[in-house]
């Protein structure tokens, strides 16, 4: 299938995967009819192989392994806390050694009902700000292009390393904009894109002469920046969803950690 591209001018933030970073879960909502509940829990991507999605329905039986088939996991159970009307549950993506990936999830769910109800959950979030020169910085850090500046935002569990844009008017200045091009056949699907015809200052004005330059820079100590897939976008996301209206959500991105910036991805098949 022909991939789709596009060719727009616009601004975009550059991504550093350290070590295996595991897709993160999104809870979408837990439903519960008389005292059966069953819990579904989507992933951005599949697991890797031996990888685990688990749930704690604080039932005094810890983490359970939900069943998982492509990027959807579910599990109904009756076995639910005793003498209560309502409980919270936390669900997580574990390696084969049982070795909490990520963040875990949490949400709550009502056990004493005769109608369907749908239960808002909760994603949390851990950042930190990482310096020009790749040192972790207070939460207090300013932007700046000192080497002990604020440059880049690290998500600790899941080890990877966002660029945040500045208001310089420099190589990665906000309102620079760009067109997506990759030269590389093995890459584009055929396409190549639009080789420089954003505005910009401090490069080409191009993703593949952005991504260059920040690594010739070494931004925040590494020079591995790439753009960030859509799974790793989705995973940024905080998701607040409304009560009986799991698909009416509220999404939103940490502003304090990631001002200023609109992310682009790597096209995928459409």
């Amino acid at each position: 299938m022909k991939k789709l591209f596009l060719i727009t001018s616009l601004m975009f933030g550059l991504l550093v995967t350290i070590g295996n970073a595991s897709a993160e879960p999104t809870i979408t909502g837990a439903t519960a009819t008389g005292t059966t509940i069953k819990f579904t829990t989507t992933l951005s991507e599949k697991l890797f192989s031996g990888y685990k999605v688990k749930i704690d329905l604080q039932n005094g039986k810890g983490f359970v392994a939900m069943k998982c088939s492509a990027l959807t996991c579910t599990l109904s159970s009756n076995a639910l806390p005793k003498g209560v009307d309502d409980a919270s549950y936390s669900v997580g993506i574990y390696d084969a050694k049982g070795v909490l990936q990520g963040e875990t999830i949490d949400g709550s769910y009502v056990i004493a009902s005769t109608t369907e109800v749908n239960t808002a959950s909760k994603k949390t979030f851990s950042y930190s700000k990482i310096s020009n020169s790749g040192a972790t910085l207070s939460d207090s850090a300013k932007l700046g292009t000192g080497s002990n500046d604020w440059a880049c935002t690290k998500g600790n569990n899941t080890g990877r390393i966002w660029e945040v844009k500045t208001t310089d008017g420099g190589l990665r200045d906000l309102n620079n904009t760009y067109t997506w091009y990759e030269p590389n056949a093995s890459k584009n699907g055929g396409d190549a894109g639009t080789q420089d015809s954003g505005t910009c200052k401090g490069s080409q004005c191009d993703t593949y002469a952005f991504t260059n330059a920040v690594n010739a820079k070494s931004l925040c100590g590494k020079n591995n920046w790439r753009m960030p897939t859509v799974g790793e976008l989705k995973g940024l996301l905080a998701t607040t969803p409304t009560v009986n209206q799991p698909l009416n959500v509220i999404l939103y991105i940490d502003a304090n950690y990631f001002p200023n910036t609109r992310y682009w991805s790597p096209p995928e098949s459409g």
